[in-house]
């Protein structure tokens, strides 16, 4: 079954380097616009949190002229270059604004996970971002809400039981 991506957005400095990573493994650019991953602020509270796709698919079958498919392998969204005419509309379908344009080319930019190898969990330095098989990530997602929800904020290690 393959891994997804977890986060700890308490752990979050919004230090970007998640984010200069993507673009780089994918384009041989440092260039935020042209990333997979974004670090925002929270609204009203002192962190920041990566927003990456969580492979939800409802891009895929959004997409008017299936440019978007599912690699089955390791269960990331994969874009056609060939197909995709940037027209947007994954974009606009995408609950958590993951999903956006790249600048340059303006066909879709949706994480690939890196093809099962995800740079951004690689290089974060405070391991907000980890790369888990399915029941780690949702022992630690039903840990890490836990916590929001008693608004917690020290740090939560996978191997917090």
């Amino acid at each position: 079954m393959p891994k997804t991506l977890v986060i700890s957005p308490n752990k979050c400095t919004g230090c970007g380097i998640c984010v200069l990573a993507c673009s780089y493994r994918h384009f041989k650019v440092i260039n935020p616009a042209r990333s997979r991953i974004s670090v925002v602020r929270l609204p009203h509270e002192p962190v920041d949190s990566p927003i990456y796709c969580i492979q939800c698919g409802l891009c895929i079958s959004a997409c008017p002229f299936n440019a978007l498919s599912r690699d089955l392998r390791i269960g990331a969204v994969k874009v056609d270059p060939e197909k995709c005419t940037g027209c947007g509309i994954c974009v606009h379908v995408c609950p958590y604004g993951a999903a956006s344009r790249d600048p340059k080319t303006h066909k879709a930019l949706i994480c690939d996970l890196c093809d099962g190898d995800p740079e951004c969990a690689k290089v974060c330095p405070e391991g907000v971002l980890l790369y888990l098989d399915p029941d780690d990530a949702a022992e630690y997602k039903r840990i890490a809400f836990s916590r929001l929800q008693r608004r917690e904020v020290t740090p939560l290690r996978p191997d917090t039981r």
